[in-house]
């Protein structure tokens, strides 16, 4: 059983006070809030914000940049805390906001992907089959005994794509989605794509396309400022924000 239920939380990060007082806190046409508390500046993140998603839902958030997509899915994920609210999270999560995160430049490509195989929870059983799986659709060969310090960008890319065959969870959370730098990964990178997400009880996606979106989500959450102000199917919603942006002039 997957399920996540959030109910009137609220995030804000604290700053401390420093420069102008007046154009620390002017409002712009991006980002949330900025209030003026007696010590710290607070950046209301996300204001009473009510979201149920329950299992077998593909969710994605769309919003300008600072409406404050990536801090729900942070929430989401359990990476940070609330001010005010309850969340409840069931199920095992998987967090994809930077799949190269973490690699060590003095191990090999081998290392690299059993320290990744570890930090997802892969069985020890499962680790070397699913390494050797990893070297396969790298396409590295011998460099994948080799450490990241003497890859070229390409190779590094190839390495970093081809350990989406080691993502695992419930519900799988991503910032925007991984494109594959080098086109003859694309394919194969396409199908782990769609192989992690028919897998996942529950999607969460953040994203500016509205082809990525229409793909592979049903649900879409608009954010502004903070809050949710729309909440339903994605082409009603997108519909509503593509029209928005264009009152705007954001086109």
């Amino acid at each position: 059983m997957a399920k996540i239920e959030i109910e009137n939380v609220s995030v804000s990060y604290f700053l401390r006070k420093r420069g102008d007082l007046k154009r620390l806190t002017e409002r712009g046409a991006v980002g949330a809030e900025v209030i003026a508390g007696k010590r710290f500046l607070e950046v209301a993140a996300l204001k009473e914000v009510n979201v149920c998603i329950p299992e077998g839902d593909r969710v994605g958030l769309v919003g300008i940049n600072g409406s404050g997509k990536s801090t729900l899915l942070k929430l989401c994920a359990g990476a940070i805390g609330h001010q005010s609210g309850n969340v409840t999270v069931e199920g095992q999560v998987s967090p994809q906001f930077k799949l190269g995160a973490g690699l060590q430049n003095k191990l090999s490509g081998r290392q690299n992907a059993e320290l990744k195989c570890l930090y997802m929870g892969v069985p020890q059983r499962s680790l070397r089959r699913l390494v050797d799986e990893v070297k396969e659709l790298s396409g590295l060969g011998g460099y994948f005994e080799l450490p990241l310090h003497s890859y070229s960008a390409g190779m590094r890319s190839r390495l970093v794509m081809s350990l989406l065959r080691l993502v695992r969870g419930d519900i799988l959370i991503m910032d925007e989605w991984i494109n594959a730098v080098d086109p003859s990964l694309h394919a194969t990178v396409g199908g782990l794509q769609a192989q992690l997400i028919e897998r996942a009880k529950i999607l969460i996606m953040a994203s500016h396309s509205r082809r990525v979106l229409e793909e592979w989500v049903e649900r879409l959450i608009w954010l502004d400022g903070g809050r949710i102000r729309a909440d339903g199917p994605i082409r009603e919603v997108y519909t509503e924000y593509q029209a928005w942006l264009d009152a705007r002039g954001d086109t």
